[in-house]
């Protein structure tokens, strides 16, 4: 038997076509109950675990058990489905559908299907009833001041934090689909007025056009509406945090929403989106101005200081002074491998232990990066196998990059310090500057669903000014540069 792409009239042949495409009755996992609804037959179909079985029971099957024989008899069978939702069904998210493929991936996402004998259309309900995590903390964007409210893995659980602080009527959510043949259920949520109507379709169509398999997590669909796929640079910001993303709402940036992932995205997004944190806006402009600085110089000196001190000791010594470049080369003639070499393993075993500590579980994780460092540091230097010096750059190097507050940048800011590293020592200043020019040109070349990725500063364009510096709230009354323009503006 062919799959059927729309529904029949035939009870019997829709509850075949349904059960081919559930592979019943090898699938256990499957719910399809048959009864009498007044004067026609009907059916349920719906997955078990997915979907709330109280409900079923006390919103669909008993209401429409209880007709009499009689109701329906005089209703003509397109319009049974109209019927029940009419007399019957008591579940407020209820729509009828006709397409195979919309319905199976209703009732597979929780959803449950109400089928009836001579009606040509199904009433889908939304009875969800799964197990999911509840409200917690974030566990990356950690912060001192305001809320400590995490995204969930539930899709409607997040779009209802969201739609709890932008409590707007402008405020739209948009159903998608990613994927092939998984399809995983997106939401693109955006303040109709403030967002730019030609962004959302770009979005939606990025990921709708989407010919995996499956995209399952937010970083995969990140990486289906990216620019740039070959950066280093992440052109999407993402965030585990309700009131950030509501932030970006409120920018005219699109936040999406992915079924199973505690993270929101936000496009287009600048660079200085990831240099941004929510305890930002929850201090006065003063100190978060400070803390911004900080981090900026934290990032400088994670990229930059390896490489700058192996092209000073290879290149130009004369920038130093001789009694530190002789206390430098005692050191470092005990040593029996050369100071790049020295200086990219310090590096590597810096992030090993890094990534260890964070995928071990529990305090454990602590406990060994701790103990680690502290061995492999000590061992190392008694061992003569690298310098103090060396050591002492490579760990403050690590340390500014913990000042990186998005994740995604901090990785991408690591492979850049290896480039810089590796510059650093063929050639010293010169081959450092000539990579940061190629650098650069090409970050101030990326776009971010078609907005630059560095602007408002380079191109300038007429926006908010609290993209690098923090000033106060009364100059910060503009919109972003990619939103619609107000009259204010």
């Amino acid at each position: 038997m062919e799959d059927a792409v729309t529904l029949t009239p035939s009870l019997a042949r829709n509850l075949a076509v349904l059960s081919a495409r559930l592979h019943v009755p090898q699938n256990a996992d499957v719910l399809i109950r048959r009864f009498q609804s007044g004067a026609f037959a009907s059916a349920v179909v719906a997955i078990d675990g997915m979907v709330n079985s109280q409900r079923i029971d006390e919103n669909i099957l008993k209401p429409c058990m209880d007709l009499p024989r009689s109701a329906g008899a005089d209703v003509a069978g397109a319009a049974r489905a109209a019927f029940l939702m009419e007399n019957a069904v008591s579940v407020i998210a209820a729509k009828r559908k006709d397409n195979v493929d919309e319905i199976l991936s209703d009732v597979l996402g929780g959803q449950c299907a109400l089928l009836c004998e001579g009606c040509a259309q199904a009433v889908v309900m939304d009875v969800r009833g799964y197990d999911k995590r509840t409200i917690g903390k974030p566990e990356v964007e950690h912060v001192v001041l305001g809320p400590h409210e995490s995204f969930s893995e539930s899709l409607r659980t997040n779009i209802t934090l969201l739609r709890r602080i932008v409590q707007r009527e402008e405020l739209v959510t948009q159903f998608v689909s990613a994927g092939g043949k998984m399809k995983t259920r997106c939401a693109l949520l955006y303040l109709r007025g403030t967002a730019q109507e030609a962004m959302v379709e770009k979005l939606r169509a990025r990921i709708e056009s989407c010919d995996y398999d499956f995209a399952l997590t937010s970083g995969e669909v990140e990486q289906l509406i990216e620019d740039s796929p070959l950066s280093l640079i992440p052109s999407a910001i993402r965030t585990e945090r309700p009131d950030r993303a509501a932030s970006f709402l409120a920018e005219g940036q699109v936040v999406v929403l992915t079924e199973g992932s505690p993270a929101a995205i936000g496009a287009p997004a600048t660079i200085f989106h990831h240099l941004h944190t929510s305890d930002d806006a929850s201090m006065r402009w003063q100190y978060s101005t400070y803390l911004r600085v900080i981090r900026l110089i934290g990032m400088l000196i994670h990229v930059f200081l390896p490489g700058l001190s192996l092209a000073v000791l290879r290149f130009h010594q004369e920038l130093l002074s001789p009694m530190l470049l002789t206390s430098v080369y005692e050191t470092s003639s005990r040593v029996p491998i050369p100071v790049y070499l020295e200086a990219l393993l310090m590096t590597l075993a810096f992030d090993l232990i890094n990534e260890a500590g964070l995928r071990a579980p529990g305090a454990m994780g602590n406990a060994l990066g701790i103990v680690s460092g502290l061995i492999l540091g000590q061992s190392a230097v008694s061992a003569d196998i690298v310098s103090p010096l060396l050591l002492i750059v490579v760990a403050a190097s690590g340390l500014g990059g913990f000042c990186v507050p998005s994740y995604a940048l901090s990785i991408g800011l690591k492979i850049v310090q290896l480039l810089f590293l590796t510059a650093g020592a063929l050639g010293g200043l010169y081959a450092m500057s000539l990579l940061l020019i190629a650098l650069l040109c090409a970050m101030c070349a990326m776009q971010s669903t078609g907005s630059p990725l560095c602007a408002p500063l380079t191109p300038p364009r007429r926006a908010n000014r609290d993209f690098l510096l923090r000033l106060p709230m009364r100059y910060q009354k503009a919109r972003a540069f990619f939103a619609r323009r107000s009259k204010d503006d």
